[in-house]
C-alpha cells in the first residue's frame, strides 16, 4: 500500500469535514434569513381588505387577551424580519 502524504491527508479530512457540515448550515439558514420592510413595500396599513394577520405567513404575538388586544399588539412573519402590525401589509401577502 503507497503511503499517503501529510498533505494529501489533510486535505482529505478537511474536505470530509466540510462535506458533513454542509447540511447543518442549509438547514439553519433559511428559517435565519428574512427579507427587509423596504424590499416588500412594507406598511402599517392595509391593502383594502388585504391586511397582515390574514396572511398565511403572519405569526401573532402571542396575546390571549382577546381579539381587540390581539390586533393592537405586534406580531411578526415568517419571511419579514421586525415587528409587524396586523394591520400592515407587504407585496409578499398570501391569504391564509
Amino acid at each position: 500500500m503507497p503511503a499517503i502524504s501529510r498533505r494529501t491527508w489533510l486535505k482529505g479530512v478537511a474536505l470530509v469535514s466540510a462535506v458533513a457540515a454542509t447540511p447543518l448550515m442549509l438547514a439553519s439558514t433559511p428559517s435565519e434569513a428574512k427579507v427587509t420592510k423596504v424590499a416588500v413595500h412594507y406598511r402599517d396599513h392595509p391593502n383594502g381588505m388585504q391586511m397582515c394577520h390574514m396572511c398565511k405567513y403572519y405569526m401573532s404575538g402571542g396575546r390571549s387577551a382577546g381579539m381587540c388586544m390581539g390586533m393592537m399588539g405586534t406580531g411578526a412573519c415568517q419571511l419579514v424580519a421586525g415587528g409587524i402590525s396586523p394591520m400592515g401589509w407587504c407585496d409578499l401577502y398570501a391569504p391564509a
